[in-house]
């Protein structure tokens, strides 16, 4: 069957959290986080059935109900659904969660909690029916507009949220295989490497150590988690010089690197070439492809 795209919610003016229904759609449905969408807030999913599959820059992964998704604002890819899969969507504005996280003791990790992915986290079926009672009420305060409405919808928003963080962290605790480890790595890669995140922003935001990150990476790719962090900048740096007409300086600074004269070397200690002159040789090698006159002797 065709797939369909599904309308992400979005907040209105009126209200910061919008809740949609996943309702068995007789084909698969998608939600694309493109630039644009991914500006309208945090996006949160409860499957209580179905399969599909997250994607997230190049990195995509299956997820299975009951499962729990989670996507910070400002995430780029898409939640894709089989048919027949039922729960439901929230839409979160930036606003609303600046707002809602508690001035106590959890406020600290919590926030940390809101700015990671979940990734289908698994749950069981009854914590899948209590998140979706948890939304459900939620979505019934914003249509009924009764006074008070704002306040009831962001104490049971806290609830949710506290809910994922818990789920988060059991998630982390239970990542006993390098293999998993290594996944939840990678995606973490694939979103922050052009921020210039240290190994050490990554095992804090899995919630293990340095020491246990490093150990689980070279275990299943023999290579530290700094290595495999160059390699995908490196990635996107031979990309970005191929395909556009960015100068130098200005894919140095697409990249995150604080000046050009850094990424110069970067590229040079990785490659054995600098940046200008892999450009040339790419150049001459697509030219030499096409046949141009520029590729003659």
């Amino acid at each position: 069957m065709d797939q369909q795209t599904t309308p992400l919610p979005g907040p209105g003016l009126a209200q910061d959290v919008e809740v949609a229904d996943i309702a068995g759609s007789q084909s698969p449905v998608e939600w694309d986080f493109s630039a644009a969408k991914a500006r309208l807030g945090a996006h949160g999913f409860v499957l209580a059935s179905g399969r599909g599959e997250v994607r997230i820059g190049t990195t995509i992964g299956t997820v299975e109900a009951p499962c729990v998704i989670w996507l910070p604002s400002g995430i780029l890819g898409s939640v894709r659904l089989d048919a027949g899969a039922r729960g439901l969507a929230m839409t979160v504005s930036d606003a609303a969660l600046g707002r809602v996280v508690p001035a106590s003791s959890i406020a600290g990790p919590l926030r940390q909690a809101i700015d990671r992915p979940l990734l289908g986290i698994r749950i069981d079926a009854a914590t899948a029916r209590a998140a979706i009672h948890d939304l459900e009420d939620m979505r019934r305060e914003t249509l009924e507009d009764l006074p008070g409405m704002r306040e009831a919808v962001m104490s049971r928003l806290c609830l949710v949220l506290i809910a994922f963080w818990r789920l988060g962290g059991v998630a982390t605790q239970q990542q006993a295989s390098p293999r998993v480890l290594v996944q939840g790595f990678i995606q973490l890669v694939e979103l922050n490497a052009r921020a210039q995140w240290r190994v050490s922003d990554y095992a804090r935001a899995m919630g293990i150590s340095t020491d246990r990150l490093t150990s689980a990476i070279r275990r299943a790719t023999g290579q530290s988690p700094l290595e495999l962090v160059h390699r995908r900048l490196l990635e996107d740096a031979e990309s970005l010089l191929e395909r556009s007409a960015l100068q130098v300086s200005e894919i140095a600074d697409a990249l995150g690197f604080r000046d050009a004269g850094y990424f110069n070397r970067f590229f040079s200690r990785l490659k054995g070439i600098s940046p200008g002159r892999y450009r040339q040789q790419m150049q001459r090698l697509r030219a030499g492809r096409d046949g141009s006159y520029a590729a003659w002797p």
